[in-house]
């Protein structure tokens, strides 16, 4: 398996402070030390630490499907070279990819069947794609710069929209098609920004809005900060806070899933790094954050994902350069399922390194694309540097298949 750990679970029993609202408040203890109680509507769900502990899901070793590499024809290949290469999984298993000018749909046995796209500003060409997401019955929604086009299920461009004021937008999209842009705001020079969430129809025209929620800057902690849209709900993580929240679409709280991790005292090198520098950015929010130690801690999660099945995927930290990639799996309920680790390829030589500069790259993990079901999709690089979408079935650390 690719997961060489093998150990039980490592459960930690949790308390919840449970205050009366007006509302009430209702709680019930899960499995696992997990915590639930409920206060004014509002589902609040305490899962226990995964910092520390074994991994406890694990992929397959055998390749179900692979999907790219070389060709003879290498216009038939992606675009390996760009960091925005990248996809999702369709309803029936599919899978479809962009990859800067061009979106590939592949059926559920990895063969080709449609593409679309070229590079241009004109109709059925693209400048840069940057996100893929997908509303009912597999239609997708592109984002090229400031432009939005949905593609039917058969890979048809049904509609192009230049949005001008569509400069920030959140990932992914909502399942009846619309999206979600930001404006920002302060109230004082060094305060938390204010990102002003408006729900679009995919011709930039808006819908509503979902209310105001922090933000931060593009710079240091603020960068791991996401608004993600996905089926009827927005999701929003804060890296100063070890929560995921989740909106509904008239922008009421719907739902908070913590975990119970605490901090973690970064050092200088890598608050270098991944920060930009241990120093607090002026207006990112990030003081208020370090104001509680005077050491730099890492933020609490790298990314998050929602996948088809509602499911949401956190990204922890790697412990160092030679640590796996974690991700820790949470179910609709928000309760912990459990945790992965994507193990790293081995570290790479570099040719010709400057002085006082290390003569070896980290080794990188494949990128989790998306899950569907029992299944993972990855994206890996073979020794010549070219990417496969490559599915491996998701199993708990017994072998048994996830259920």
């Amino acid at each position: 398996m690719m997961s060489v750990k093998c150990a039980s679970f490592r459960s930690a029993v949790l308390t919840f402070a449970c205050v009366a609202m007006a509302a009430g408040c209702a709680g019930d203890s899960g499995n696992r030390g997990i915590v639930r109680v409920t206060v004014d509507g509002v589902s609040v769900v305490s899962n226990p630490a995964q910092l520390g502990a074994a991994p406890t899901l694990e992929l397959s070793d055998t390749i179900l499907r692979d999907i790219g590499g070389l060709k003879e024809n290498e216009a038939d290949e992606f675009n390996h070279n760009i960091s925005t290469l990248s996809g999702l999984a369709l309803s029936d298993g599919g899978l479809a990819v962009i990859d800067q000018f061009r979106v590939h749909l592949f059926d559920s046995t990895g063969q080709q069947v449609a593409v679309v796209g070229r590079a241009g500003l004109g109709p059925n060409e693209f400048v840069g794609l940057e996100d893929i997401c997908r509303m009912r019955g597999d239609t997708l929604i592109v984002f090229d710069q400031r432009r939005v086009s949905v593609l039917s299920p058969q890979g048809e461009i049904v509609r192009q929209s230049t949005v001008p004021d569509l400069s920030v937008t959140a990932r992914g999209c909502f399942e009846d098609g619309t999206v979600v842009s930001q404006s920002f705001s302060r109230t004082e020079p060094d305060s938390v920004m204010i990102s002003h969430a408006v729900r679009r129809r995919d011709d930039g025209s808006i819908l509503d809005t979902l209310g105001m929620h922090p933000v931060l800057a593009t710079r240091g902690i603020g960068q791991f900060m996401l608004h993600y849209a996905h089926g009827q709900f927005l999701y929003i993580s804060d890296p100063r806070r070890n929560e995921v929240r989740r909106y509904r679409q008239d922008g009421s709280l719907d739902q908070i899933v913590r975990m119970a991790d605490k901090p973690r005292t970064m050092d200088a090198k890598n608050a270098q790094r991944w920060l930009g520098g241990a120093a607090p950015m002026a207006g990112s929010g990030a003081s208020a954050f370090a104001s509680r130690s005077n050491k730099t801690v890492w933020p609490f999660y790298r990314a998050i994902k929602v996948d088809g099945t509602g499911r949401l995927w956190v990204r922890n930290f790697p412990e160092d350069d030679t640590a796996p990639d974690r991700w820790t799996v949470y179910d609709t309920s928000g309760a912990l399922i459990g945790s992965l680790d994507i193990p790293r390829s081995p570290a790479r030589a570099i040719a010709n390194p400057r002085r006082g500069y290390p003569s070896t790259m980290p080794g990188q993990a494949p990128e989790l694309i998306d899950t569907y079901g029992d299944f993972v999709i990855l994206r890996e690089r073979d020794s010549q540097g070219a990417a496969h979408f490559v599915t491996r079935r998701l199993l708990k650390i017994d072998q048994e298949t996830l259920q």
